[in-house]
């Protein structure tokens, strides 16, 4: 597996994701169990956009040449996902979403130690 492979992996969620944040957040938030309040709106609608946002940088990681341009994007996804699965895990294990909920921290882990992998494991296999 090559680093542009995870690349394409991630954007099938986080369009997926990112679509369901921003343009439909009271529903996404509604089957996690939470109630979609103005607050809790507007974040899931960030949210999305910035999970978007994400998913162009891997779409251009995809299709560069540039090792460091790559490297660089996997960093970040890195970051973005080791952070999302720490917030994810503490959520669920608060309780205060209902079981989709272990979704999040189980596909945010798998895509950080990806990232890890093609980071630190084998950086030549990009």
């Amino acid at each position: 597996m090559k680093l542009k492979h995870l690349f394409t992996i991630n954007i099938l969620f986080a369009v997926f994701f990112g679509v369901s944040c921003t343009f439909f957040a009271g529903w996404t938030l509604r089957i996690y169990g939470l109630s979609p309040d103005a607050g809790a709106l507007w974040t899931t609608r960030l949210v999305g956009g910035s999970i978007l946002g994400f998913a162009t940088l891997m779409a251009y990681g995809r299709r560069t040449d540039s090792q460091a341009a790559r490297r660089a994007i996997a960093v970040a996804l890195f970051v973005q996902d080791t952070v999302g699965f720490a917030a994810s895990l503490a959520i669920q294990l608060g309780g205060r979403i209902n079981a989709l909920g272990w979704s999040n921290p189980a596909l945010y882990g798998a895509l950080a130690l990806g990232y890890a992998y093609f980071l630190f494991v084998r950086p030549d296999a990009s």
